[in-house]
């Protein structure tokens, strides 16, 4: 099963750091809504096209030396995972006593 990562579009900004096929190390700064980890690819919108369309790069993880990612509150989104892993998995109805 494929990864996503889908970040809050209100918690930040991302820098991602990657290899371009020339060999080159470039980075991309965008809003965290901009970004998303999924299909063994690193997709972020790069720009727009003349008619207003998002241009989206994907980078191969194999390229990828990290993202880096400014939050407003770490504790805030971990909690926020915990809650909709809890609902999806229905952790709350488990008896572990």
């Amino acid at each position: 099963m494929d990864e996503m990562d889908v970040p809050d579009p209100e918690l930040g900004t991302a820098t991602i750091v990657f290899e371009t096929p020339e060999g080159e190390v470039e980075q991309i700064t965008v809003e965290n809504e901009y970004i998303v980890y999924f299909q063994d690819h690193w997709q972020v919108k790069a720009g727009e096209d003349d008619e207003g369309n998002d241009v989206v790069r994907r980078i191969p993880k194999e390229k990828v030396y990290y993202v880096e990612r400014s939050v407003e509150e770490f504790q805030d989104r971990i909690d926020a995972l915990l809650d909709r892993a809890k609902d999806r998995f229905d952790l709350n109805s488990l008896n572990f006593g």
